[in-house]
């Protein structure tokens, strides 16, 4: 619960200290919201979550988008709200497809794609936003940019590991050979050997992979590309709303630099990094503190807090799905933990 605590005390006690106002200038904006303004903002978050299903069907050939919806809503209710999220969240999605009759392969494969869908969403918005920011003139300090360059880069070594697997099978035996040795020295140290096959395994994925990537790329890249645009929207809605008037350069640099946050895994779905990160960043370029402050956690209530109910309902719909009887969805792909019986489930 640690990863919980030092979120809600970045919120409670950072972010008021990040503005340089106090929490009542902060709200203050908050008190005279029009009912409407809310109602479409509410709808602006579900259309992105509507949109990202279109990443998710691309990715996992035979699912509909209503069950990528439950998928994305209830992998986002665990990682945005649990300590690990994100690996618990990878858990969840696995056992909801599961249940539905798709292969560990095929929900593994759709896994890493929509990772690095949004991965690469992530690594280009901050170029976009820096570039929109030096053309309206402005200038951020050394601290933001290089902790914007350190993510930038550290999410592009992810994709280049990734183009480089896909590219060349003696990459990805290379790259699935470390990952076994690895794995089986941990398992020595804990006292548990075991032979595992994860190098063949890997290659294999690596053809599967390349299988969906060529029939689903563009559902995916639309469905991603719809998904952060949208989310954009919604932030200079959430900050226009609130009174903060403010050149796009500045606004689209503070959005990504939030986007950019969410990966860190010091809290759940970055929670109180994004806000300190992104209220940083208005407030360096000259926004109004209260009314930036107040922005930006009006953006966090509709992407995050508004999340929960929507999915506890996804959770409720899977499980009453569940009762009345097993889904009657394909296995898609080979399975290789039955192709790889000596292989432990990791």
């Amino acid at each position: 619960m640690g990863s919980l605590a030092l979120a809600v005390a970045l919120l409670v006690w950072g972010l008021p200290r990040i503005a340089g106002v106090g929490w009542a200038q902060i709200l203050e904006p908050l008190q005279r919201l029009p009912v409407p303004a809310l109602i479409l903002l509410a709808a602006l978050q579900l259309c992105a979550l509507l949109a990202f299903t279109f990443t998710i069907t691309g990715a996992l050939p035979g699912i509909s988008h209503g069950r990528a919806l439950i998928v994305n809503l209830a992998g986002s209710l665990v990682a945005n709200t649990l300590p690990f999220g994100g690996a618990l969240g990878v858990g969840a999605t696995y056992a909801i497809c599961r249940s539905w009759g798709f292969g560990r392969s095929a929900i593994g494969i759709a896994v890493v794609l929509g990772g690095v869908f949004a991965t690469a969403g992530k690594v280009l918005l901050p170029l976009v936003g820096l570039g929109a920011l030096l053309l309206q003139g402005g200038h951020i300090s050394p601290a933001l940019r290089d902790a914007a360059v350190v993510g930038v880069l550290t999410l592009l070594g992810v994709l280049a590991l990734f183009i480089v697997v896909m590219v060349s099978d003696r990459a990805a035996h290379a790259v699935g050979r470390f990952i076994q040795r690895t794995a089986e020295a941990v398992l020595r140290l804990i006292r548990r050997p075991a032979q595992l096959g994860w190098e063949q395994g890997i290659a294999r994925l690596r053809a599967q992979t390349q299988d969906v990537m060529r029939r689903g790329w563009l559902s995916m890249t639309l469905g991603t590309l719809g998904y952060f645009v949208i989310y954009f929207v919604l932030f200079w809605l959430c900050l226009h709303i609130c009174g903060l008037v403010i050149g796009v350069g500045t606004m689209l640099a503070a959005f990504a630099l939030g986007r950019l946050l969410t990966s860190v895994a010091v809290t759940p779905g970055g929670l109180g990094l994004v806000e300190a990160g992104s209220v940083a960043l208005l407030v360096a370029m000259g926004a109004d503190p209260a009314l930036a402050a107040a922005g930006t956690l009006l953006f966090t209530i509709f992407t995050h807090v508004l999340e929960i109910p929507f999915g506890i309902v996804a959770w409720l719909v899977w499980l009453w799905g569940r009762k009345k009887g097993p889904a009657g969805s394909a296995q898609l792909g080979p399975d290789l933990h039955q192709q790889q019986p000596q292989a432990i489930d990791p």
